[in-house]
């Protein structure tokens, strides 16, 4: 990765942190604009309607909103998994903020915050959302052998 040379352009990393964020922080309006339990949310569950199954995501967006509201046992109750889930989110819009104005003063050792951050980002997710790829796995390998 080459070195930041012009302070003042943004870099790639600092362009995707940005979107990350964005990304992020529309998951969290999202999640306060349709509170739950007031609003039914208007994102149905695709696979739910199509399989009358419920999969390890089922919930996580009324979880999400229970969470923003601060009702834990709630969203504990919605799925288990999301208040892992809502952390790693949270952890990741506080980072990519913050990475984004570290990269800004073009510290000498950024190039190794940037892999140890692309390294631990991506071991963390894999950790968090191990139960939904586990999921998705199975279901492939279901839908193959049938």
């Amino acid at each position: 990765m080459k070195p930041i040379k012009n302070k003042n352009s943004l870099s790639s990393y600092q362009i995707i942190n940005l979107i990350f964020a964005s990304i992020i922080a529309g998951i969290f309006i999202y999640s306060a604009v349709y509170s739950h339990p007031k609003i039914i949310h208007p994102i149905p569950s695709v696979f739910s309607q199509l399989t009358g199954a419920d999969s390890p995501s089922s919930g996580l967006s009324r979880s999400f909103s229970a969470l923003i509201q601060g009702d834990v046992k709630s969203a504990k109750e919605l799925n288990p998994y999301s208040i892992q889930i809502f952390l790693f989110f949270a952890f990741q819009l506080i980072f990519r903020i913050f990475t984004f104005f570290l990269i800004k003063k073009g510290f000498s050792w950024i190039n190794t915050y940037i892999f140890a951050d692309i390294t631990l980002s991506i071991l963390v997710f894999l950790l968090v959302f191990k139960p939904l790829i586990y999921f998705t796995f199975e279901l492939f390998k279901n839908f193959i052998v049938n």
